[in-house]
């Protein structure tokens, strides 16, 4: 089975053209809100978890190709959240990004290989190479917001609610219906650019999808061209196990930032999507164990949680922020 069939199997009403949004006058997102939370275990059972984590796999388009890694997540409420992925697969070994937020303060750590004859430190997310110190708090700051929007779609899935560490507001904005169903939609927003629709099934009330609109990804991989998931694409790395001399360090970093800066202006705001699906009971609450991800209708990545625990003992220093 592809990647894309693979994704497409089993989201049911969730696959919802624009044209099919019938806007309802009147509708309770409170009610709404209610509803879910009492199909996921009820604001009692709810509110008693305090920490949660997830181990399973990633399937992630990245061109032509899947790349399959393990995943893991941690969270302690209200403002603590880290994922691990694998980001590429190489001859020596996997690369994999941990990246989350501890309140105010970034967690960010990549593991990688050892290439032989060295090579260019892979920066994720963050500032261009040779950034001031400015321009990094700044590039940090961006990095700490982008992971609480994503603990915050996140949560809604998992507890259909936001937390303090990005408070929402919800308002109803209507009824969406398939040839498989009805669904309300809530109307979610939040500080900053925080904004987005959350789809919730009006038989089962259980969170289907949340969609919203940003800038379409950059992805760094060995070779040019359109990715197939979407977004700009940029060469990163040099062929061969030579190791670069000064000059074709220097040069290899100017490439870097003249690509981002490139890839950066030729961005495009598209729809991105994350689906919930397979919820299953879990110490009396329901919980999501697979989250689908598409950007402008392509299938992104794939999420598929094979244990979750709550409230857990996790390691303080897994949460210490970067240094």
């Amino acid at each position: 089975m592809t990647m894309g069939s693979k994704f497409l199997t089993g989201v049911g009403a969730v696959v919802m053209a624009a044209g099919a949004v019938l806007f309802a006058q009147g509708g309770d997102a409170a009610k709404v809100m209610a509803d879910m939370r009492q199909a996921l275990g009820g604001d009692k059972k709810l509110a008693a978890v305090k920490a949660l984590t997830a181990v399973g796999k990633n399937d992630r388009v990245s061109g032509e190709r899947t790349i399959s890694g393990d995943f893991e997540m941690a969270l302690e409420l209200p403002e603590k959240f880290l994922t691990k992925q694998t980001l590429a697969q190489t001859p020596m070994g996997a690369v994999a990004l941990t990246v989350g937020f501890n309140g105010a303060g970034l967690i960010q750590d990549t593991e990688a290989p050892q290439m032989p004859g060295g090579g260019v430190r892979m920066v994720f997310g963050g500032a261009s190479p040779n950034a001031t110190p400015e321009e990094n708090k700044a590039a940090e700051a961006r990095m700490i917001t982008q992971q609480k929007q994503e603990f915050t779609r996140m949560a809604l899935g998992l507890f259909g609610a936001g937390t303090s560490a990005l408070p929402v507001e919800f308002t109803y904005g209507g009824v969406a219906e398939s040839p498989d169903g009805k669904a309300d939609i809530i109307n979610v927003k939040g500080d900053g650019d925080f904004a987005g629709k959350l789809f919730v099934d009006q038989k089962s009330h259980l969170p289907l999808m949340f969609s919203w609109m940003a800038k379409e990804p950059v992805q760094m991989v060995q070779s040019a061209g359109r990715s197939g998931g979407g977004g700009q694409v940029m060469q990163f790395g040099r062929q061969g196990g030579a190791a670069p001399t000064p000059e074709e360090r220097d040069k290899m970093m100017k490439d870097l930032q003249d690509q981002m800066k490139a890839a950066e202006a030729n961005r495009k705001t598209v729809e991105f999507r994350v689906y919930y699906g397979n919820y299953q009971d879990v110490d009396g609450v329901k919980l999501p164990h697979s989250f689908q991800q598409s950007i402008a209708g392509a299938a992104s990545s794939e999420i598929t949680i094979e244990k979750y625990k709550v409230n857990p003992k996790i390691d303080p220093k897994r949460f210490e922020p970067k240094k």
